[in-house]
């Protein structure tokens, strides 16, 4: 067993509390206790799903520190950290690890992206990694960045001894078995599409980074068992189940259907900070229907 071998797992990216105020809040009491029960392997704290731009500096440490405080074992803890200069990536990343993070998840640098060169790109996370006393996970997710990290990039520069793995959320995922093959079995390949769980393992993934996992602990655990245990069958049995309900955080909901749907399961966490708007109370039927679907709501609810 290599010592980052705990990251070949599932991480929700658990979404940051507000007070009604917008002030940032403690994390709702049972939830982190709620996901420790299912089985998953730990939690990413500012995430795209836990509104990371959104927060302060100072406010980015205090939620840490909450995570940290009150995360029961065996959960791991991720953090979010990148940022568009390299300099302030590794005082962030520097920071969480003071804190108590156990890894670092950096989304890649993109204000300034037509001058970003692979070159560039690799001298960054090399720097970072070189500075960091935690773990580095490359984050790729071209929706928010504007452009996409190539399997051919990841792999040119995965050999870092502190490189530990990435987040794939390009959605494309027959780049996962050219990534397996060229990356080796040590860099931790997680997936982003919690709906898609299982075709990402058969690919070539460990594990994923999944919004559909806040909602879905426990199924998203069951899909990875089954597919561990080679019981593909369950294993899809399981995926078809809680689909829908990812497809529709993929598809639109995002961070406000997040939101909308751990208040539904019992923790609410707040409204998303401004100007990011709350789920429209249109679509809040059609969540707790597809929760319902999912098997995820008490049948008082589900009914």
């Amino acid at each position: 067993m290599g010592a980052n071998d705990w990251l070949k797992g599932l991480f929700p990216p658990i979404p940051t509390a507000f007070d009604a105020d917008g002030s940032l809040a403690e994390p709702p009491t049972g939830w982190l206790e709620f996901l420790a029960g299912c089985g998953l392997d730990g939690v990413v704290a500012l995430g795209s799903n836990g509104e990371a731009p959104a927060l302060t500096e100072g406010e980015r440490v205090q939620w840490i520190r909450a995570i940290r405080k009150g995360l029961p074992k065996p959960l791991r803890l991720i953090a979010g950290t990148g940022a568009d200069s390299t300099v302030a990536t590794i005082e962030r990343t520097r920071a969480a690890a003071d804190e108590g993070a156990e890894a670092a998840l950096l989304i890649a640098p993109h204000y300034f992206r037509r001058q970003l060169t692979p070159e560039a790109l690799r001298r960054h996370y090399h720097a970072v990694a070189d500075a960091s006393p935690i773990p580095v996970l490359i984050y790729n997710i071209p929706p928010h960045m504007g452009y996409d990290l190539t399997a051919e990039w990841i792999i040119a520069i995965a050999g870092h001894p502190n490189l530990a793995g990435m987040k794939e959320s390009s959605g494309d995922l027959s780049r996962l078995p050219t990534l397996r093959e060229g990356v080796g079995e040590d860099f931790a390949i997680l997936t982003g599409a919690g709906e898609k769980l299982l075709d990402a393992l058969l690919a070539g993934a460990d594990g994923s980074i999944a919004a559909l996992a806040d909602l879905a602990p426990a199924g998203s655990v069951r899909v990875r068992n089954a597919w561990r245990a080679h019981h593909l069958e369950q294993a899809r049995r399981e995926q078809q189940l809680i689909a829908p309900l990812g497809q529709a955080l993929s598809a639109g909901y995002g961070v406000p259907g997040v939101k909308a749907g751990v208040r539904m399961l019992g923790f609410d966490h707040g409204d998303p900070r401004p100007p990011l708007p709350a789920l429209p109370a249109s679509e809040l039927p059609v969540l707790q229907g597809l929760l319902a679907q999912a098997q995820l709501l008490p049948r008082a609810l589900a009914s």
